[in-house]
């Protein structure tokens, strides 16, 4: 089912009052570990473990690339929730996904960004099949 169009009806709009929310990843963080856990984030951020943990306590710093993947884990990831029911997430990320060419969804995350992988689900949702 196909939403109607979305037009912002924006004229003018004044810069954030607190833009620093919206660059915070360890909320995002924080989501994925409490879905999931620290091990199974950091192998999907492809660092160690006892990185995560230390992000989280705020004893290390996100550096701006893992800033980005952290971003892109979590927005995949929370589309894909939306999409399919919480048992189907899983297998849909790792499995071969006929809409990108039957490559895995995590892969494309990597390789070519979300883009496709967004586009991927939109057509799940849409019913569209390869």
């Amino acid at each position: 089912m196909t939403a109607a169009p979305w037009e912002p009806k924006l004229e003018r709009l004044d810069d954030a009052a607190h833009p620093e929310a919206l660059v915070d990843v360890y909320p995002q963080l924080r989501a994925l570990v409490d879905s999931y856990n620290a091990r199974v984030v950091a192998h999907m951020l492809g660092v160690d473990p006892a990185q995560v943990s230390r992000w989280l306590e705020r004893e290390a710093p996100i550096s701006d690339v893992m800033a980005t993947r952290i971003f892109a884990a979590h927005t995949l990831i929370a589309r894909a929730h939306q999409v399919f029911t919480p048992p189907n997430v899983a297998p849909w990320l790792i499995g071969h996904e006929p809409l990108l060419g039957g490559a895995r969804p995590i892969d494309v995350l990597v390789l070519r960004g979300m883009g496709p992988v967004l586009a991927a689900l939109d057509g799940v949702e849409d019913g569209v099949y390869a």
